[in-house]
């Protein structure tokens, strides 16, 4: 996988535990992209890798942003071995495989959930048997021709599936002092700028889109890793957390019971947060702090562009309960969205005045491939192609068509509110780190992990 962060990637863990479970053989390599570079900086790490490990097949984990440096990656493992085999897999090649199955170095693309598509693979390639029969595949005859085979149903019973491949991500864990953790999959809230309708529409059962584990299995696999790792605080990467109160119920009787002095973080709706019993539960069973999508502090922009209905007034009574039982609030939101005027982004900066969150995560937008939000930017001729196509990450640039005065206002803003936490109480100690990220980024051409 190339990507920009440095994190724990459950998808690519929760593919590797499937891939062993089935007896198949399988490595793990992450390459961290920047902006202005590309895969010639890898290709040699690569190589070794092809030369040592020898695999039969290749996968690639897409997203829009690494799609250049998939494609070079391919190109280069055919010409040292045009016997591997090479799939791409994730948002990306799942939403346009045209995109990836023009290129001759790539054989396969897969779509939707991996895990039952790459098993069965991997089994007709081992039998040199067809793969006409393997739901959720693209694939291509020896005429280049690209063949579409039915879709494949999502899988229901999240219990069945092995619990996370923590080996695959050994080296990135070890240096987190939080264990990530997932619950469930999918999202039953359609954002206009999100992924994840996008790939709910891949799948004949879009009714089980949104899928939990049991709390027994989800407690069961903590007390696992805590035999593995020194972890101070759990994190729940949910895109929504409990959103069934029975589930939680359940999940707050036997967490507190098993982990009184774990601490946990999650993701919750507005909507969700204004449920005091929800909050209430959270708190009872070690929830010290919730991400909260707030995206925009304008609501009729929230509403008109993003499909999101929550008012103002919402967001600030769901933060009140929080505060009530001493929940602290991490907010998520976005700067330089599509017809987003200097006025909304003001707007984002007064509502978080109000909110006093202690962290702000912002985002550039992005137009992402499928979504709403992506095909009226196209249809708008609001995107620069060329600068999409060389950025790595959105955090710190637009790739949107606009006057400089308001790119300028963008990249501010996107700072201003990053920055809320501290300027609200009057801290600024992290001016220090705010000046290196600029020097590093404008000058050097580089990004700033550290």
């Amino acid at each position: 996988m190339f990507t920009p962060y440095r994190a724990i990637q459950i998808q690519i863990s929760a593919l590797v535990a499937y891939l062993k479970k089935h007896g198949n053989i399988v490595d793990y390599q992450e390459f961290y992209i920047f902006t202005g570079e590309n895969f010639e900086k890898h290709k040699e790490t690569v190589r070794e890798k092809l030369l040592a490990f020898k695999p039969n097949i290749v996968g690639f984990s897409s997203y829009d942003m690494n799609y250049e440096f998939n494609i070079s990656c391919a190109e280069f493992i055919k010409s040292v071995n045009p016997n591997i085999k090479t799939i791409a897999g994730g948002h990306s090649a799942s939403v346009a495989p045209e995109h990836y199955l023009k290129h001759e170095s790539l054989d396969f693309v897969c779509k939707g959930e991996g895990e039952e598509t790459l098993v069965e693979l991997l089994k007709a390639l081992e039998n040199n048997s067809t793969f006409a029969d393997i739901k959720g595949l693209y694939w291509k005859k020896n005429n280049q021709e690209v063949v579409t085979n039915e879709a494949r149903p999502l899988i229901v019973d999240l219990d069945s599936l092995p619990f996370l491949d923590r080996p695959a991500v050994h080296e990135q864990q070890l240096k987190m002092d939080y264990l990530p953790m997932v619950v469930g999959r999918g999202c039953p809230y359609k954002c206009d700028y999100c992924a994840n309708e996008t790939m709910k529409d891949l799948a004949p059962n879009q009714a089980d889109f949104t899928r939990w584990r049991s709390p027994e299995s989800v407690v069961m696999e903590i007390k696992e890793c805590q035999k593995k790792y020194d972890f101070k605080t759990v994190y729940f990467y949910d895109d929504v957390f409990c959103l069934k109160l029975d589930w939680l119920k359940k999940f707050n009787e036997l967490y507190k019971a098993s982990f009184p002095d774990t601490p946990y973080r999650c993701l919750l709706r507005p909507e969700m947060a204004n449920d005091e019993r929800r909050i209430k539960m959270l708190a009872e069973s070690g929830c010290y702090l919730i991400d909260m999508g707030v995206e925009s502090g304008s609501y009729e922009y929230r509403r008109r562009m993003l499909g999101r209905n929550m008012s103002n007034e919402l967001i600030e009574n769901a933060v009140s309960i929080m505060d009530k039982y001493n929940i602290k609030m991490n907010a998520f939101l976005m700067t330089g969205m599509p017809d987003e005027s200097i006025e909304d982004m003001w707007k984002s900066i007064k509502l978080l005045f109000k909110l006093r969150p202690v962290g702000v995560q912002t985002g550039i937008f992005y137009p992402l491939l499928g979504t709403p939000n992506y095909h009226w930017c196209v249809e708008n001729d609001m995107i620069d192609w060329e600068k999409r196509k060389k950025m790595v990450v959105y955090s710190y640039d637009t790739c949107l068509k606009v006057p400089l005065h308001k790119r300028l206002f963008i990249i501010a803003s996107k700072w201003i509110l990053s920055g809320m936490p501290h300027l609200c109480r009057f801290n600024f100690r992290m001016l220090p780190w705010f000046f290196k990220i600029q020097y590093r980024l404008w000058v050097d051409k580089r990004v700033d992990y550290s």
